[in-house]
């Protein structure tokens, strides 16, 4: 006599949930026995065939239709044509997982240079294209809300610049590095270049995510112990660590750019 397996069993076997079971039946894409008597349902080992086909495909992020349609009237050409897709969906996912790795990293290292209260030091701004820019916060935004796929988004920075003397607000700027951009096959022929070249750089608490005076000075002072000039301008990176409307938790990153060094006596 063939063996049978009850649905629990089945779900255990598989390590999916019986809803899940149930939803595939329902879709058409296992076809369980039924016993007449107490109407339960009775699994063979074809069965649980059935269901590590609809695993694997839907391991490969297909859809409920499209796996029905594999499995109902599916052709040779028309599953490679699928499998194409899906290795270019694989594949675009990978570029955006391995920028994600990236960004994760240097959060962590923010996240490492407030524990260890990590002092000023000069860094090379990264080649950083404009995507958006502008003067008002909220158009902007929801301009760059409206306009971005979510893997632009995600991987996208917003800089504020200041001006040096007054520490008033200049402009916002939605930049992204070229390395992403080139990754993502973004174009940035028609952009500008948010160009800070060597910066004195350190990262600090924005209080009620306002820029405080005081927490530039240490920037003002390296400056003048090691005899660089500086624009008029600095840019702020803002660093939510948890989220936007944590105030207690927010960071940013300050590049005060340097022109060059001065001689001193």
């Amino acid at each position: 006599m063939k063996q049978t397996y009850t649905i629990g069993e089945v779900a255990s076997m598989l390590r999916i949930n019986v809803d899940a079971i149930r939803f595939y039946e329902r879709k058409g894409l296992v076809h369980p026995q039924k016993n007449k008597e107490n109407k339960y349902r009775i699994f063979t080992m074809n069965n649980i065939l059935e269901l590590l086909d609809v695993i694997y495909y839907r391991e490969l992020d297909m859809s409920i239709s499209e796996i029905s349609s594999i499995l109902h009237s599916g052709t040779k050409s028309s599953m490679q044509t699928l499998l194409r897709e899906k290795r270019e969906n694989a594949q675009k996912r990978l570029l955006f997982e391995r920028q994600l790795i990236r960004k994760i990293e240097h959060i962590e290292q923010i996240y490492d240079m407030i524990d260890t209260n990590r002092e000023v030091s000069l860094r090379q701004f990264p080649k950083t294209w404009i995507l958006r820019q502008g003067y008002k916060k909220d158009e902007i935004m929801k301009s760059q809300i409206e306009s971005f796929t979510k893997d632009q988004f995600v991987m996208s920075s917003v800089f504020y610049s200041y001006h040096v003397e007054s520490q008033e607000m200049q402009n916002l700027y939605i930049t992204m590095e070229q390395s992403i951009m080139e990754e993502f096959g973004i174009p940035w022929d028609s952009c500008e270049e948010l160009e800070l070249g060597t910066c004195i750089c350190k990262v600090v608490k924005m209080e009620k995510n306002i820029l405080q005076k005081e927490s530039l000075a240490d920037l003002f002072q390296y400056a003048k112990r090691n005899g660089y000039q500086y624009d008029e301008e600095l840019y702020v990176h803002e660093i939510p660590l948890t989220s936007y409307m944590d105030a207690c938790n927010y960071f940013a990153e300050i590049y005060l750019p340097i022109k060059e060094k001065t001689d001193r006596k």
